[in-house]
C-alpha cells in the first residue's frame, strides 16, 4: 500500500483519542507509525503473514495488544480509500 509520491498520512480517533498514522515502507515491509495526542510513547506495527494468517504486531514487540487493536482500524481505513 505504498505511495510513489510520498508517505501516507491520516488520523484515527479511538476512544475519544485522536492518532496520527504514517505509512513507512522498510526493507519492502509496510509500517505504520502512530503518534498520540497524549504522552503514550508512539507505536510502530506491522502486519505479518503467518501460518495462521495475517496478524498485526508491534514493533518491538511488547505491545502486542495494542498492535491488534490499531492494526483493525488501520485496515479498516485502508479499505475505505
Amino acid at each position: 500500500m505504498g505511495n510513489l509520491l510520498g508517505n501516507v498520512q491520516f488520523e484515527l480517533e479511538h476512544k475519544g483519542q485522536k492518532v496520527k498514522v504514517s505509512e513507512h515502507t522498510v526493507h519492502e515491509q509496510q509500517v505504520y507509525r502512530l503518534v498520540f495526542d497524549n504522552n503514550i510513547a508512539p507505536l510502530v506495527l506491522t502486519r505479518l503473514s503467518t501460518w495462521e494468517g495475517k496478524k498485526w504486531t508491534s514493533i518491538p514487540q511488547g505491545r502486542q495488544k495494542e498492535a491488534e487493536e490499531f492494526g483493525v482500524l488501520i485496515a479498516q481505513h485502508l479499505e475505505r480509500r
